[in-house]
């Protein structure tokens, strides 16, 4: 059997809290459909939330906050292929550049943004790329003490 080893463990710790909290915000959004106390609460936050940082300006912000991600990103991406370091960076970096995508989806899209629980996604998704990006940042870190 393999040795893991303690980056390894934390790595998969990470990628688990990721996922976690995206399947938590469908399961919200289902429950929107089902539980009235649900509904209820999700109304309210999203009343309190339109209102105060997610506003039409603050998403046209955030609209223009992910696509600057997305292009350095990708400027990331294209310079670290050619490059020679490992294929758990470059993963990584491919993960980012395709979480900062989906945040711009989920804050663009009319499918979410018709969901009850839109802003949730958005603090879901934002949440994750931030996990997200530190986890690149380290692995970056790591090939540099090599």
């Amino acid at each position: 059997m393999k040795k893991l080893n303690l980056s390894s463990i934390i790595y998969r710790l990470v990628a688990s809290i990721q996922s976690v909290i995206i399947v938590a915000t469908f399961i919200i959004q289902y429950l929107t459909n089902k539980k009235a106390g649900v509904m209820h609460h999700v109304y309210y936050k999203k009343y309190q939330f339109e209102n105060g940082i997610f506003s039409p300006e603050n998403l046209q912000v955030q609209k223009i906050i992910s696509i600057i991600l997305i292009i350095i990103f990708l400027v990331l991406l294209a310079y670290f292929m050619k490059k020679r370091v490992s294929k758990f960076f470059k993963v990584q970096l491919v993960i980012t550049t395709i979480l900062s995508i989906m945040l711009f989806i989920v804050v663009s899209s009319g499918y979410f943004a018709s969901k009850l629980a839109y802003h949730y996604f958005i603090i879901a998704f934002s949440l994750v790329l931030v996990i997200q990006v530190v986890v690149t940042m380290f692995s970056y870190k790591k090939l540099d003490r090599r």
